[in-house]
Protein backbone atom coordinates (compact mmCIF):
# COMPACT_ATOMS: atom_id res chain seq x y z
CA UNK A 1 0.00 0.00 0.00
CA UNK A 2 1.37 3.44 -0.92
CA UNK A 3 1.86 5.79 2.50
CA UNK A 4 1.12 9.14 1.78
CA UNK A 5 2.52 12.06 4.26
CA UNK A 6 0.01 14.95 3.28
CA UNK A 7 -0.20 18.74 4.72
CA UNK A 8 -2.64 19.36 7.37
CA UNK A 9 -2.81 22.85 6.36
CA UNK A 10 -6.70 22.80 4.73
CA UNK A 11 -7.46 19.01 6.54
CA UNK A 12 -7.35 20.83 9.66
CA UNK A 13 -9.03 24.26 9.14
CA UNK A 14 -12.00 25.03 6.63
CA UNK A 15 -10.83 27.66 3.80
CA UNK A 16 -13.88 26.65 1.34
CA UNK A 17 -12.80 24.31 -1.85
CA UNK A 18 -9.62 23.74 -1.23
CA UNK A 19 -10.33 21.94 1.95
CA UNK A 20 -13.70 20.28 0.51
CA UNK A 21 -11.48 18.70 -2.15
CA UNK A 22 -8.86 17.69 0.38
CA UNK A 23 -11.41 15.64 2.65
CA UNK A 24 -13.63 14.23 0.11
CA UNK A 25 -10.33 12.46 -1.77
CA UNK A 26 -8.79 11.76 1.87
CA UNK A 27 -11.32 10.40 2.77
CA UNK A 28 -11.74 7.55 -0.18
CA UNK A 29 -7.72 7.03 -0.85
CA UNK A 30 -7.49 3.75 1.22
CA UNK A 31 -10.15 2.29 -1.16
CA UNK A 32 -7.96 2.31 -4.23
CA UNK A 33 -4.63 1.08 -1.83
CA UNK A 34 -3.54 4.21 -0.11
CA UNK A 35 -3.01 4.97 3.28
CA UNK A 36 -1.63 8.30 4.43
CA UNK A 37 -0.96 10.50 7.49
CA UNK A 38 -1.18 14.16 8.07
CA UNK A 39 1.90 16.46 8.94
CA UNK A 40 1.43 19.17 10.54
CA UNK A 41 3.58 22.34 12.53
CA UNK A 42 3.25 22.36 16.07
CA UNK A 43 0.28 24.77 16.59
CA UNK A 44 -0.89 26.50 19.92
CA UNK A 45 -4.46 27.39 20.49
CA UNK A 46 -5.47 29.86 18.61
CA UNK A 47 -1.82 30.33 17.17
CA UNK A 48 -1.86 33.79 15.18
CA UNK A 49 1.07 32.95 13.04
CA UNK A 50 -0.39 29.47 11.97
CA UNK A 51 -0.08 30.72 8.35
CA UNK A 52 3.81 31.04 8.59
CA UNK A 53 4.06 27.70 10.42
CA UNK A 54 2.80 26.05 7.81
CA UNK A 55 4.76 27.92 5.25
CA UNK A 56 8.37 27.44 6.97
CA UNK A 57 6.77 23.42 7.60
CA UNK A 58 5.61 22.85 4.21
CA UNK A 59 8.88 24.74 2.62
CA UNK A 60 11.37 22.53 4.68
CA UNK A 61 9.49 19.38 3.05
CA UNK A 62 7.56 18.55 6.18
CA UNK A 63 10.37 17.04 7.87
CA UNK A 64 9.87 14.47 10.81
CA UNK A 65 11.39 12.02 12.00
CA UNK A 66 8.57 9.81 12.58
CA UNK A 67 6.69 9.85 9.08
CA UNK A 68 7.92 7.23 6.48
CA UNK A 69 5.60 7.94 3.99
CA UNK A 70 6.56 6.99 0.16
CA UNK A 71 5.09 10.42 -1.36
CA UNK A 72 4.07 13.47 0.04
CA UNK A 73 1.23 15.72 -0.77
CA UNK A 74 0.79 19.62 -0.60
CA UNK A 75 -2.93 19.69 -1.61
CA UNK A 76 -3.38 23.52 -1.76
CA UNK A 77 -1.21 25.56 -4.07
CA UNK A 78 1.94 26.22 -2.18
CA UNK A 79 4.39 23.81 -0.73
CA UNK A 80 8.21 22.72 -0.48
CA UNK A 81 10.63 25.46 -1.26
CA UNK A 82 13.12 22.40 -2.43
CA UNK A 83 13.38 19.23 -3.95
CA UNK A 84 13.21 16.26 -1.32
CA UNK A 85 14.65 12.92 -1.26
CA UNK A 86 10.86 11.34 -1.03
CA UNK A 87 9.03 12.01 -4.62
CA UNK A 88 6.50 14.95 -3.79
CA UNK A 89 2.71 15.75 -5.46
CA UNK A 90 1.66 19.39 -5.49
CA UNK A 91 -2.23 20.48 -6.01
CA UNK A 92 -2.34 23.92 -7.81
CA UNK A 93 -6.09 24.64 -8.16
CA UNK A 94 -6.17 28.24 -10.50
CA UNK A 95 -4.68 31.01 -11.33
CA UNK A 96 -7.27 33.72 -10.59
CA UNK A 97 -4.84 36.66 -10.39
CA UNK A 98 -4.48 35.85 -14.23
CA UNK A 99 -7.77 37.05 -14.38
CA UNK A 100 -9.37 38.92 -12.11
CA UNK A 101 -7.50 42.27 -10.42
CA UNK A 102 -7.80 42.96 -6.53
CA UNK A 103 -7.67 38.67 -5.73
CA UNK A 104 -4.62 39.89 -3.49
CA UNK A 105 -2.14 42.46 -3.15
CA UNK A 106 0.68 43.28 -5.85
CA UNK A 107 3.16 41.82 -3.22
CA UNK A 108 1.44 38.82 -2.01
CA UNK A 109 0.79 37.94 -5.40
CA UNK A 110 4.46 38.22 -5.86
CA UNK A 111 4.97 36.11 -2.86
CA UNK A 112 2.50 33.72 -3.68
CA UNK A 113 3.17 33.06 -7.48
CA UNK A 114 7.57 32.42 -6.11
CA UNK A 115 5.96 30.04 -3.82
CA UNK A 116 4.02 28.47 -6.29
CA UNK A 117 6.88 28.36 -8.62
CA UNK A 118 9.16 26.82 -5.85
CA UNK A 119 6.54 23.99 -6.03
CA UNK A 120 6.27 23.73 -9.58
CA UNK A 121 10.22 23.43 -9.56
CA UNK A 122 10.77 20.63 -6.92
CA UNK A 123 7.40 18.21 -7.41
CA UNK A 124 7.56 15.18 -9.30
CA UNK A 125 3.87 15.54 -10.01
CA UNK A 126 1.47 18.55 -10.31
CA UNK A 127 -2.32 18.07 -10.07
CA UNK A 128 -5.03 20.54 -11.68
CA UNK A 129 -8.84 20.73 -11.30
CA UNK A 130 -9.65 21.48 -14.78
CA UNK A 131 -7.71 21.62 -18.05
CA UNK A 132 -8.64 25.92 -18.17
CA UNK A 133 -6.26 25.66 -15.12
CA UNK A 134 -3.47 23.35 -16.37
CA UNK A 135 -3.06 26.03 -19.58
CA UNK A 136 -3.01 29.00 -17.10
CA UNK A 137 -0.82 26.85 -15.14
CA UNK A 138 1.90 25.83 -17.90
CA UNK A 139 1.85 29.60 -19.31
CA UNK A 140 3.05 30.90 -15.76
CA UNK A 141 5.46 27.87 -15.05
CA UNK A 142 6.40 26.92 -18.74
CA UNK A 143 8.75 24.62 -16.87
CA UNK A 144 5.79 22.45 -15.40
CA UNK A 145 3.98 21.78 -17.96
CA UNK A 146 5.35 18.15 -18.44
CA UNK A 147 4.58 17.27 -14.63
CA UNK A 148 0.32 18.54 -15.04
CA UNK A 149 -2.04 16.26 -14.60
CA UNK A 150 -5.52 17.50 -14.68
CA UNK A 151 -8.06 15.55 -12.28
CA UNK A 152 -11.47 16.87 -11.83
CA UNK A 153 -13.13 16.72 -8.83
CA UNK A 154 -16.42 14.91 -7.76
CA UNK A 155 -19.76 16.05 -6.21
CA UNK A 156 -22.02 14.30 -3.45
CA UNK A 157 -24.35 13.10 -5.64
CA UNK A 158 -26.13 11.34 -2.53
CA UNK A 159 -26.62 14.99 -1.16
CA UNK A 160 -27.13 17.24 -4.36
CA UNK A 161 -29.92 15.38 -6.14
CA UNK A 162 -33.51 16.59 -7.36
CA UNK A 163 -36.14 16.63 -5.32
CA UNK A 164 -40.37 17.10 -5.81
CA UNK A 165 -40.90 21.15 -7.19
CA UNK A 166 -43.04 23.34 -6.03
CA UNK A 167 -42.03 23.18 -2.31
CA UNK A 168 -40.43 26.73 -0.88
CA UNK A 169 -37.52 25.54 1.35
CA UNK A 170 -38.23 26.36 5.10
CA UNK A 171 -35.43 28.63 5.40
CA UNK A 172 -37.31 31.19 3.42
CA UNK A 173 -41.19 30.20 4.80
CA UNK A 174 -40.02 30.76 8.04
CA UNK A 175 -39.07 34.63 7.14
CA UNK A 176 -42.30 34.56 5.37
CA UNK A 177 -41.49 34.13 1.74
CA UNK A 178 -43.06 32.23 -0.73
CA UNK A 179 -43.22 31.85 -4.64
CA UNK A 180 -40.21 31.33 -7.44
CA UNK A 181 -36.79 32.59 -7.26
CA UNK A 182 -33.97 32.66 -8.28
CA UNK A 183 -30.67 31.92 -6.33
CA UNK A 184 -26.74 32.83 -5.87
CA UNK A 185 -24.73 30.40 -3.38
CA UNK A 186 -21.18 31.36 -3.17
CA UNK A 187 -18.93 33.44 -1.65
CA UNK A 188 -19.50 37.09 -1.26
CA UNK A 189 -16.05 38.90 -2.97
CA UNK A 190 -14.80 40.27 -6.07
CA UNK A 191 -14.31 37.84 -7.96
CA UNK A 192 -18.00 36.68 -8.35
CA UNK A 193 -18.92 39.78 -9.86
CA UNK A 194 -21.89 39.86 -7.37
CA UNK A 195 -22.86 43.50 -8.32
CA UNK A 196 -23.84 43.00 -11.78
CA UNK A 197 -25.56 40.37 -10.33
CA UNK A 198 -27.51 42.83 -8.19
CA UNK A 199 -28.04 45.04 -10.54
CA UNK A 200 -29.43 42.18 -12.71
CA UNK A 201 -31.97 40.86 -10.23
CA UNK A 202 -33.21 44.16 -9.08
CA UNK A 203 -34.19 44.81 -12.89
CA UNK A 204 -36.07 41.49 -13.67
CA UNK A 205 -37.67 41.77 -9.51
CA UNK A 206 -39.09 45.42 -11.40
CA UNK A 207 -40.46 43.52 -14.30
CA UNK A 208 -41.65 40.22 -12.88
CA UNK A 209 -41.88 40.43 -9.45
CA UNK A 210 -39.21 37.63 -9.01
CA UNK A 211 -36.89 37.71 -6.43
CA UNK A 212 -32.96 37.06 -6.42
CA UNK A 213 -32.21 35.08 -2.93
CA UNK A 214 -28.12 35.10 -1.92
CA UNK A 215 -26.79 32.39 0.56
CA UNK A 216 -22.94 32.76 1.20
CA UNK A 217 -20.13 33.82 3.72
CA UNK A 218 -18.31 37.36 3.39
CA UNK A 219 -14.79 36.28 2.37
CA UNK A 220 -12.98 39.20 0.91
CA UNK A 221 -13.35 42.83 -0.58
CA UNK A 222 -17.06 42.18 0.40
CA UNK A 223 -17.69 45.60 2.33
CA UNK A 224 -19.03 47.27 -0.70
CA UNK A 225 -20.94 44.24 -2.02
CA UNK A 226 -22.44 43.72 1.56
CA UNK A 227 -23.97 47.22 1.09
CA UNK A 228 -25.07 46.62 -1.97
CA UNK A 229 -27.02 43.50 -0.61
CA UNK A 230 -28.61 45.26 1.80
CA UNK A 231 -30.07 48.29 -0.68
CA UNK A 232 -30.59 45.85 -3.82
CA UNK A 233 -34.36 45.75 -4.59
CA UNK A 234 -36.08 42.28 -4.72
CA UNK A 235 -32.27 40.73 -2.87
CA UNK A 236 -32.41 38.54 0.06
CA UNK A 237 -29.53 38.04 1.48
CA UNK A 238 -29.38 35.00 3.85
CA UNK A 239 -26.06 34.86 5.10
CA UNK A 240 -24.33 31.65 5.57
CA UNK A 241 -26.73 29.01 5.81
CA UNK A 242 -26.77 25.25 6.39
CA UNK A 243 -25.88 22.77 4.05
CA UNK A 244 -29.27 21.03 4.16
CA UNK A 245 -30.81 24.77 3.47
CA UNK A 246 -28.21 25.32 0.81
CA UNK A 247 -29.35 22.35 -1.05
CA UNK A 248 -33.23 22.93 -0.49
CA UNK A 249 -31.98 26.59 -1.96
CA UNK A 250 -31.11 25.02 -4.96
CA UNK A 251 -33.20 22.81 -5.08
CA UNK A 252 -36.23 24.82 -5.58
CA UNK A 253 -34.83 27.69 -7.03
CA UNK A 254 -36.30 28.77 -10.51
CA UNK A 255 -32.81 29.11 -11.63
CA UNK A 256 -29.05 29.59 -10.00
CA UNK A 257 -26.96 32.12 -11.43
CA UNK A 258 -23.54 32.17 -11.21
CA UNK A 259 -21.72 35.20 -13.16
CA UNK A 260 -18.22 34.58 -12.15
CA UNK A 261 -15.36 35.91 -13.32
CA UNK A 262 -13.24 33.42 -12.97
CA UNK A 263 -13.26 29.75 -11.66
CA UNK A 264 -10.44 27.38 -11.07
CA UNK A 265 -13.39 24.47 -11.19
CA UNK A 266 -16.86 25.89 -9.73
CA UNK A 267 -18.28 23.47 -7.28
CA UNK A 268 -21.64 25.16 -7.00
CA UNK A 269 -22.50 25.15 -10.78
CA UNK A 270 -22.26 21.19 -10.35
CA UNK A 271 -23.95 21.12 -7.65
CA UNK A 272 -27.19 23.00 -8.83
CA UNK A 273 -27.13 20.93 -11.81
CA UNK A 274 -27.11 18.22 -9.66
CA UNK A 275 -29.88 19.20 -7.84
CA UNK A 276 -31.76 19.31 -10.77
CA UNK A 277 -31.57 23.48 -11.16
CA UNK A 278 -31.56 25.10 -13.94
CA UNK A 279 -27.86 27.13 -14.62
CA UNK A 280 -26.81 30.43 -16.10
CA UNK A 281 -22.95 30.79 -15.47
CA UNK A 282 -20.45 32.88 -17.33
CA UNK A 283 -18.11 31.38 -19.22
CA UNK A 284 -14.90 32.19 -17.65
CA UNK A 285 -11.98 30.26 -16.42
CA UNK A 286 -13.08 26.46 -16.12
CA UNK A 287 -16.79 26.99 -16.00
CA UNK A 288 -17.73 26.80 -19.85
CA UNK A 289 -14.89 23.94 -19.76
CA UNK A 290 -17.10 22.11 -16.58
CA UNK A 291 -20.30 22.95 -17.32
CA UNK A 292 -20.58 21.83 -20.85
CA UNK A 293 -23.40 22.47 -23.28
CA UNK A 294 -25.77 22.11 -19.76
CA UNK A 295 -25.69 25.58 -18.60
CA UNK A 296 -27.19 29.09 -20.08
CA UNK A 297 -23.10 30.49 -20.48
CA UNK A 298 -22.81 33.94 -20.75
CA UNK A 299 -19.53 35.53 -22.64
CA UNK A 300 -20.39 38.82 -21.61
CA UNK A 301 -21.07 39.29 -17.51
CA UNK A 302 -22.55 42.87 -17.58
CA UNK A 303 -25.61 43.26 -15.92
CA UNK A 304 -27.87 43.69 -19.09
CA UNK A 305 -26.61 40.43 -20.20
CA UNK A 306 -27.63 38.64 -16.84
CA UNK A 307 -30.82 40.29 -17.16
CA UNK A 308 -31.48 39.08 -20.56
CA UNK A 309 -30.33 35.55 -19.50
CA UNK A 310 -32.55 35.31 -16.86
CA UNK A 311 -35.68 36.76 -18.34
CA UNK A 312 -35.01 34.45 -20.91
CA UNK A 313 -35.08 30.97 -18.89
CA UNK A 314 -38.15 32.49 -16.60
CA UNK A 315 -40.31 32.79 -19.42
CA UNK A 316 -39.79 29.59 -21.48
CA UNK A 317 -40.22 26.57 -19.56
CA UNK A 318 -38.66 24.34 -22.42
CA UNK A 319 -35.50 26.03 -21.78
CA UNK A 320 -35.85 25.27 -18.22
CA UNK A 321 -36.66 22.07 -19.11
CA UNK A 322 -34.00 21.61 -21.33
CA UNK A 323 -31.10 22.81 -18.84
CA UNK A 324 -32.62 21.10 -15.91
CA UNK A 325 -31.98 17.38 -17.97
CA UNK A 326 -28.81 18.51 -19.33
CA UNK A 327 -27.33 19.79 -16.09
CA UNK A 328 -28.81 16.72 -14.31
CA UNK A 329 -26.45 13.89 -16.79
CA UNK A 330 -23.86 16.63 -16.98
CA UNK A 331 -23.29 16.37 -13.15
CA UNK A 332 -23.11 12.32 -13.03
CA UNK A 333 -19.70 12.91 -15.00
CA UNK A 334 -18.05 14.08 -11.37
CA UNK A 335 -17.57 12.00 -9.07
CA UNK A 336 -15.62 11.67 -6.13
CA UNK A 337 -14.36 7.99 -6.66
CA UNK A 338 -13.34 8.39 -9.72
CA UNK A 339 -11.29 11.87 -8.38
CA UNK A 340 -9.96 9.68 -5.55
CA UNK A 341 -9.00 6.64 -7.63
CA UNK A 342 -6.75 9.29 -10.05
CA UNK A 343 -4.80 10.41 -7.00
CA UNK A 344 -4.28 7.29 -6.08
CA UNK A 345 -2.58 6.15 -9.30
CA UNK A 346 -0.43 9.59 -9.30
CA UNK A 347 0.76 8.83 -5.80
CA UNK A 348 1.62 5.12 -6.82
CA UNK A 349 3.48 6.14 -9.82
CA UNK A 350 5.23 9.18 -7.99
CA UNK A 351 5.71 6.69 -5.00
CA UNK A 352 8.10 4.85 -8.04
CA UNK A 353 10.20 7.54 -9.03
CA UNK A 354 13.05 9.27 -6.85
CA UNK A 355 13.55 12.45 -4.97
CA UNK A 356 16.51 14.61 -5.50
CA UNK A 357 17.78 17.99 -3.66
CA UNK A 358 18.41 20.66 -5.53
Amino acid sequence: MTHVIVSGRVLDKNVGGNTRYAREVYSRLESFGVSHEISRPRLDRGDRVRSVKYAFHEGMSMPSGRQTGDVIHYPADTGAWFASQKPMVGTIHGMATLHVDGVRSREADRLWRYRVGRMAHAATTLVTVSQSSARDIASVFPHAAAKLVAIPHGIDLGKFMPTATGQTPEILTSRGFSGPYFAYVGNIEPRKNIPELLRAASAVYRRTGVPLVVSGAPAWGYTDIMDQLGRAAGVHYLGRTSDEDMVALLQQALAFCFPSKYEGFGFPVLEAMACGTPVICSSRGSLSEVASDAAWLLPDIDAASIESAMLEVLHDSSIQDDLRSRGILNARRYDWNVSAKQHADVFRQASESSGRWI
